[in-house]
């Protein structure tokens, strides 16, 4: 509709850390764009001429960063409860093939009593959501988005909205007895 009256619409969510950008736009725009975009991310994707497929691919990239940081949480929280040492699990795990940038960056952070809200738990929230709206829309099962989802869920329903994503241990915690137990 809006290239009908004359107007351009792009289409560009991103990510943490140095952005990448998920571009949904016509192809003739790219090079127009691209320095732009360039200024703004070094990792530019074009995701195709359809409008929301920038969207989509934001939605695949936020599985896996709410996956993998309720993940991290619950092993940090079995660790504890078995009596390993947070921060020795972490830097075992952090090299082995079970690492990834998430765990590397929150793991840290869920040992910290305060951490600082990089990324408030509310966003994880809202980001799954959108995850489910989206493969509800295509018939797509994600039963580990919808397991996670539901810890930040609890996390928000428990106080922790505005705290750092990596507080969602603070869940775990609680729900294995666990609460007093911070590093």
């Amino acid at each position: 509709m809006a290239a009908n009256q004359g107007q351009i619409w792009v289409h560009r969510p991103t990510t943490k850390g140095t952005l990448t950008i998920m571009i949904g736009c016509p192809n003739p725009l790219i090079p127009a764009l691209h320095s732009l975009l360039r200024a703004m991310g070094d990792r530019l994707f074009h995701m195709g001429e359809e409008a929301g497929k920038g969207n989509s691919m934001k939605a695949v990239n936020q599985i896996l960063c709410g996956v993998h940081v309720a993940a991290a949480a619950e092993a940090s929280a079995l660790a504890s409860k078995m009596g390993i040492d947070k921060a020795k699990a972490l830097e075992i795990v952090s090299g082995s093939a079970a690492s990834s940038w998430m765990l590397r960056d929150r793991g840290l952070r869920m040992s910290e009593e305060e951490p600082k809200a990089n990324s408030m738990m509310q966003i994880l929230v809202k980001d799954l959501g959108i995850v489910a709206d989206a493969a509800r829309e295509v018939g797509a099962a994600t039963p580990l988005t919808a397991a996670a989802q539901q810890m930040f869920v609890a996390g928000v329903g428990s106080g922790l909205k505005s705290k750092d994503d990596s507080e969602v241990i603070r869940v775990y915690e609680a729900m294995n007895g666990d609460a007093s137990q911070k590093g």
